[in-house]
């Protein structure tokens, strides 16, 4: 996920939101090429385990729009990952840093992250999206909690936990949308595209409606089922619901929650988010924004709490400050085997977009 456009302030949310899944803005040119570069820094502030340690990381992305068509666009997104984050010492449940966690446990990576054809008919109120892509660019979305770029760092802020996508790798998405009516289905290997499709894929499907107060609001409800991607012999399923709402011109909050259970387990695991995000016109900052998110949720590994709180200043169209605060109320360190108890991770993220 990431290189949103309409994150300066809530109300392009939902043109945006009409028109194509995040990252296949449709493009004004027959080619295009765009791209964002993140850095991140971050320290345990505040940790018994591992008080003072530092973790940089960085992103570079770039983006290859083409439009042989006016109903046709292809897009290719290739993405260059190095520095892994808090949670090689941490290993929190929710993920303090999810672009570092693309990673896969490496130090560095290069790889085509998305290789997509996206056809499209009756002015884009059908959209077919064909190739290599990612569950989250078309299902459990959120205005307000999407992107680690430039929204909160924490994967469990950014997707719900009990989404559980497969690795991007091959599939495809249908939208259809219907006045203020959303439907999507998906259908997505469970591997890369030369990795294991063994088992039952990835299956998907969304409801989602807009507007249903005066301001604007996406209300979203999925399910999904799909074998466990570490013993394909086993099915996971997996449904939850997705609403973001402006309350002002200036404020939106957001909601998530959903389960989920595999095949053989006791327990349901379940999962909820809240927020809201700020635009402090006040301050004669019309372009900043300020979120703050909690997460709760619990799964066989155990029960986990975070806080996250960020101020993203716009310092120019292509350039962006932002610091950030996660607080672990509680949870399990599945490194150590412990517990993170109050555990304060401060950090400063830079993101250039070109």
């Amino acid at each position: 996920m990431g290189g949103q456009e309409w994150i300066v302030a809530p109300p392009p949310v939902s043109e945006r939101d009409q028109r194509a899944p995040r990252s296949e803005k449709p493009p004004e040119d027959l080619f295009s090429i765009n791209g964002a570069f993140l850095g991140a820094l971050q320290w345990i502030a505040k940790s018994d385990a591992a008080r003072g340690s530092v973790f940089g990381s960085s992103s570079l992305g770039v983006t290859v729009t083409v439009r042989p068509s006016d109903a046709t666009r292809i897009f290719l997104d290739l993405q260059g990952v190095i520095g892994q984050g808090p949670d090689q010492e941490l290993g929190t449940l929710s993920r303090v840093n999810k672009r570092a966690d693309d990673l896969q446990g490496k130090d560095k990576t290069l790889r085509l992250m998305k290789l997509i054809v996206r056809p499209s008919w009756l002015e884009e109120r059908v959209l077919l999206s064909v190739g290599k892509l990612d569950v989250e660019d078309y299902f459990d979305r959120n205005a307000f909690a999407e992107d680690e770029e430039t929204q909160f760092l924490n994967a469990a802020l950014d997707t719900s936990p009990m989404l559980r996508p497969p690795p991007n790798g091959p599939g495809m998405a249908l939208r259809v949308t219907v006045g203020d009516w959303r439907f999507g289905l998906g259908v997505h290997g469970l591997d890369d595209v030369d990795g294991d499709q063994s088992g039952l894929p990835f299956v998907i499907g969304e409801v989602g409606y807009r507007n249903i107060f005066a301001l604007t609001g996406h209300y979203r409800l999925w399910a999904r089922v799909a074998s466990v991607l570490e013993d394909r012999d086993r099915v996971t399923w997996g449904a939850g619901v997705s609403f973001d709402q402006l309350l002002t011109s200036t404020l939106g909050i957001f909601f998530r929650a959903g389960v989920s259970r595999d095949q053989g387990e006791s327990l349901t695991s379940h999962a909820w988010s809240v927020g809201f995000q700020l635009t402090p016109t006040w301050f004669d900052r019309g372009k900043d924004t300020l979120g703050i998110g909690y997460s709760a949720h619990r799964e066989p590994g155990g029960r986990e709490r975070v806080v996250e709180t960020y101020y993203r200043f716009a310092m120019a169209e292509w350039l962006s400050l932002i610091a950030n605060v996660q607080w672990v109320v509680s949870g399990p360190n599945t490194v150590t085997g412990g517990t993170n108890h109050n555990v304060v991770v401060p950090g400063l993220r830079a993101v250039l977009s070109f």
